[in-house]
């Protein structure tokens, strides 16, 4: 026995002997790193990187206009589209100079404004063929996806409905800047309803291979733990600078925790199971379901990470 005993991996029989005091030490990383730094969502909300990079060959052309035509240093491109349900008039055309003009104003956010229909030489152009609508395009501050574009497509929004149009007229925000900060306020937003929709999939499916409440929990808690540490620890690095952060990243991130740590759990657990249906005391079986079970979470984990390295 003595012998069987000195063939058991030494930190496997740490991991045992320090059971206790590992749980507190996770635990109490969770509590402190959601608690003294902003959370995730937030953070990379504020440190978000471009949408597309500015290396991209299409981002890079965008930025050599701006530098060349003294226009922009963004790659911000949003459309303010007015249309009619009627022939634009002369209601319609006083309505977009005042609204030009206060765009302009807006220096802080709005970079250049392509005021077509505002000169005659352009305007025909601007104008559609039925003369029902006319658009207008601005570069604004802030690389797409980032939060500075963000709040600069919500000045714009602001602008627009701060003086109702014309009866029969309607004004849009549209173009790839409003559809950025559009797609990335909806992933934020969804998150925690997905994250609420996974965990009570986890907690049926765990009740239909457990069939009981009391083993569900062990799994369940574990995978709410090691989500909450990520979440903290991503958070952590963000807030202090050491990586970058995206609400892409932050959504990879919670998948990636609840699905792992909930397999990993059942891939421990059955092991386990297995081993004392085969008559193995309790002892024997939490090594048995160590040594079979940690080479595939190594294996795994090294995957994924390699994986989200690459991205």
């Amino acid at each position: 026995m003595s012998a069987h005993r000195a063939k058991r991996p030494l930190l496997a029989r740490s991991v045992r002997a320090l059971a206790i005091p590992i749980m507190i030490f996770w635990a109490l990383l969770a509590v402190s790193t959601n608690t003294f730094v902003p959370q995730v969502e937030k953070v990379a909300e504020e440190l978000a990187g471009p949408m597309v990079p500015t290396y991209a060959s299409s981002q890079a052309a965008l930025l050599r206009i701006g530098e060349k035509f003294q226009e922009s240093d963004s790659t911000s491109l949003t459309m303010v589209v007015l249309e009619a349900d009627r022939p634009l008039n002369d209601g319609d055309h006083a309505f977009y100079a005042d609204l030009m003009q206060r765009l302009k104003d807006d220096t802080a956010h709005v970079q250049y404004v392509m005021d077509l229909w505002g000169k005659s030489v352009t305007a025909a152009g601007a104008q559609s063929a039925d003369g029902k609508a006319v658009y207008t395009l601005l570069r604004t501050a802030g690389d797409s996806g980032q939060i500075k574009a963000n709040q600069s497509v919500n000045a714009v929004r602001e602008i627009v409905a701060a003086n109702p149009p014309p009866p029969g007229l309607k004004a849009y925000v549209a173009g790839a800047a409003p559809l950025a900060s559009d797609t990335l306020s909806i992933a934020n937003s969804s998150l925690n309803n997905v994250t609420i929709a996974t965990i009570i999939l986890i907690i049926a499916m765990l009740l239909i291979v457990y069939r009981s409440v009391s083993t569900v929990f062990m799994p369940l808690a574990t995978v709410l733990i090691e989500m909450l540490v990520a979440k903290g620890v991503i958070a952590t690095l963000g807030h202090l600078g050491y990586i970058e952060l995206s609400s892409f990243a932050v959504n990879i991130v919670v998948a990636l925790s609840l699905g792992a740590g909930t397999d990993y759990g059942i891939f421990l657990m059955g092991r386990y199971h297995e081993a004392r249906q085969a008559g193995e005391s309790r002892e024997d079986a939490y090594y048995t379901a160590y040594k079979g079970v940690s080479p595939i979470i190594i294996g795994s984990g090294l995957t994924i990470a390699g994986a989200g390295f690459c991205l």
